[in-house]
């Protein structure tokens, strides 16, 4: 064999040897990195349960006294995430401007991110420029609420922010993205705060327990390393609920992840009475009172919901407020909840922090009706439905006084 031959076909062995390489590369799939996988930041955080206040997205309308006089150092609020990013005003949104000032107030403070989807009609497209936006301005809000914000929570409420047919699908791939989003922009900026998701909310009933979309948000939070663990609401009727929703959510995240109950309230349980009548014993209270300003209801006012209506109208002196708790047997049978919630959050072991709302939210020249789920009922300051004294707002009937126990160490039931 010549040395001209040899060399062609060595340079065809050559060639052939190279293409083979090229088709066995071409079939390798990279493998990109999962973004699940990585350190758990707020680790150093002390988890020992505490409470705290919920002022829902309403930090600016707080009254820093009322706030104060909790005694609680922890603060809970939300930002209404799509309005910000349509308006692009993250630097001058007075709500998250009021937000930040309570960390100068001394308070620790914990952030959802409410995404609202269901008041836009429905999710972005998959990759469209409001989808792709809406993820990228995560990270301008995050630069500027996570100087003074300890725990985030992506997420508020995504399955009642999402008409039903999306929480499978858009609704786990937009809140997983939203997730790893947060979770880059920690590590990038080097930020040691512990990151929740959430909320899942009415988790004592059958329609949420057994849905799969719901259950797969829950494993993708139970599989993420990064993920400190996840937010509850529970707004109900009767304490087993409440226990329920705890086991539920509980048995279903890892053993060291928390659960974080940033709303609770028994707004379910004062619904179930709203049409039902004024009770006696209560009219009987005010007919006899003369000295303690305690009047009877106007003609016509027989229910329940008639009279936070005419509170809500016509603010009444506190003795008349809390004589309507007093006399009312459904209302009285409430008087204990700050404690009983407490000894349930406490108990459970996987509990981090509970929330509490501190007033009460409700428009002026607003009708309360027979259908209005009464959230005025919750509040530990009952600034809309009684009487201010000496400026300030007074409190509710006995959840203060409860409230204010628990966060001092002292048994809130005593």
């Amino acid at each position: 064999m010549d040395k001209k031959y040899s060399m062609v076909l060595f340079c065809a062995v050559l060639a052939l040897g190279f293409s083979a390489c090229k088709k066995n590369e071409a079939r390798i799939t990279v493998k990109e990195p999962d973004p699940v996988i990585g350190a758990t930041p707020g680790s150093s955080l002390n988890y020992d349960f505490t409470l705290g206040v919920n002022l829902n997205e309403q930090a600016d309308a707080a009254d820093m006294n009322d706030l104060a006089d909790t005694k609680t150092k922890w603060v809970r609020s939300f930002i209404d995430f799509i309005p910000v990013y349509k308006a692009q005003s993250a630097a001058t949104d007075p709500k998250i401007a009021a937000f930040i000032a309570l960390k100068s107030k001394g308070y620790h403070t914990v952030l959802n991110l409410k995404f609202d989807f269901r008041l836009q009609g429905g999710f972005p497209a998959l990759n469209s420029s409001d989808w792709n936006g809406y993820i990228s301005y995560i990270s301008t809000v995050l630069d500027r609420v996570m100087p003074y914000t300890d725990v985030l929570i992506v997420g508020n409420e995504p399955f009642i922010e999402a008409n039903q047919s999306d929480w499978n699908e858009p609704l786990n791939t937009f809140y997983k993205a939203a997730s790893a989003r947060v979770y880059d922009y920690f590590k990038t900026n080097n930020i040691d705060k512990p990151i929740f998701l959430g909320a899942f909310d009415n988790m004592y009933l059958s329609g949420r327990t057994g849905n799969a979309a719901i259950n797969s948000l829950l494993n993708f939070a139970k599989s993420t390393i990064y993920l400190k663990g996840v937010d509850v609401h529970i707004h109900h009727t009767t304490n087993t609920e409440m226990l329920n929703s705890l086991k539920y959510v509980g048995e279903r995240i890892r053993d060291d992840q928390k659960m974080m109950i940033t709303e609770f309230s028994l707004v379910k349980y004062y619904e179930s009475y709203a049409t039902t009548d004024i009770d006696a014993a209560f009219i009987a209270a005010a007919n006899a009172s003369t000295s303690d300003r305690i009047y009877p209801p106007p003609a016509g006012v027989t229910k329940n919901y008639q009279y936070i209506d005419y509170a809500l109208k016509n603010p009444r002196p506190a003795a008349e407020w809390y004589a309507f708790w007093q006399y009312s047997p459904y209302l009285q049978g409430a008087k204990d909840y700050i404690c009983t919630s407490y000894e349930n959050l406490k108990n459970n072991g996987k509990v981090f922090a509970g929330f509490y709302a501190l007033r009460q939210s409700y428009p002026f020249n607003t009708d309360f009706t027979e259908t209005t789920d009464p959230w005025v009922m919750n509040g530990l300051f009952m600034n809309r439905t009684v009487e201010q004294v000496d400026g300030r707002n007074q409190k509710g009937y006995s959840f203060l006084d409860q409230f204010q126990k628990a966060v001092q160490g002292q048994n809130p039931c005593q």
